[in-house]
C-alpha cells in the first residue's frame, strides 16, 4: 500500500471516536469469513502484529497487513447518512 487519503470531515469524526473511546489510533481490518467478509474501522490503543501504520491529519491509522499488501490506496470519506466510507484502489 502506498497512499492513505482521509477527507477533513472523516478526520474530525475519527478524532471524536478516538477521544470518546480513550484510544490512540484507528484500525482498519477485515472481519467475517468466507463470502461474508467486511471491512471495519474502530478506535484502538495499539497495532496488531503486521499492521501498517499511517499518519494523516494528526491521527494514526493502522491497516491490517493483508489489506495493505493487496491495496495500493485507501481513501476514507465521511457521509452524513452513512458515516465513514472506506474505498480501496
Amino acid at each position: 500500500m502506498n497512499n492513505l487519503f482521509i477527507d477533513d470531515r472523516a478526520i474530525e469524526f475519527m478524532k471524536k471516536a478516538i477521544d470518546s473511546e480513550k484510544a490512540s489510533a484507528m484500525r482498519i481490518f477485515t472481519s467475517g469469513g468466507g463470502c461474508c467478509k467486511q471491512f471495519e474501522i474502530t478506535p484502538v490503543n495499539k497495532a496488531l502484529t503486521g499492521d501498517v501504520a499511517f499518519m494523516e491529519g494528526g491521527i494514526t491509522v493502522y491497516i491490517e497487513k493483508t489489506i495493505a499488501d493487496d491495496t495500493g490506496t485507501v481513501s476514507i470519506n465521511f457521509n452524513e447518512n452513512k458515516g465513514l466510507l472506506i474505498e480501496f484502489g
